[in-house]
């Protein structure tokens, strides 16, 4: 089965998603509709990350990912695929309509916002006391 969004590697997967589409709450939204099924399957889900970028104080979306440990006997490989499958399953099944999304992303980009003003704000006083 081919992964677009992840890669299995022994006895780990790692789902790949960017935050030009997705926020990490949705995606741990999407996880937690289905842990209980997941841990019945013998796989624990390890976290999930977001990169740290330095680039400049510009958006740019990065990528979310989310890391699970087959922990189980058998092949890790199929397990994992039905993780990967129900987990994108959580993911459509938890996504919001078109304007609740909509008012959700110009909420985020609000956000962004006030986050990279207080970064200047920071750097300007910084430079002050110099």
């Amino acid at each position: 089965m081919e992964l677009p969004y992840g890669e299995i590697d022994g006895d780990i997967l790692k789902l790949r998603f960017s935050t030009a589409d997705f926020s990490i709450a949705s995606v741990l939204s999407a996880i937690r509709l289905h842990l209980d099924m997941i841990e019945e399957m013998g796989v624990a889900f390890l976290g999930a990350e977001t990169e740290v970028t330095t680039s400049p104080q510009v958006f740019t979306p990065i990528p979310i990912v989310a890391t699970f440990q087959y922990l189980g006997k058998g092949k890790a490989k199929d397990v994992l695929e039905r993780v990967y499958r129900t987990v994108w399953a959580g993911v459509v099944n938890t996504f919001p309509d078109e304007p609740t999304w909509a008012c959700a992303k110009k909420d985020y980009g609000s956000f962004i916002t006030a986050q990279a003003d207080l970064l200047r704000a920071r750097v300007e006083a910084l430079k002050a006391e110099e």
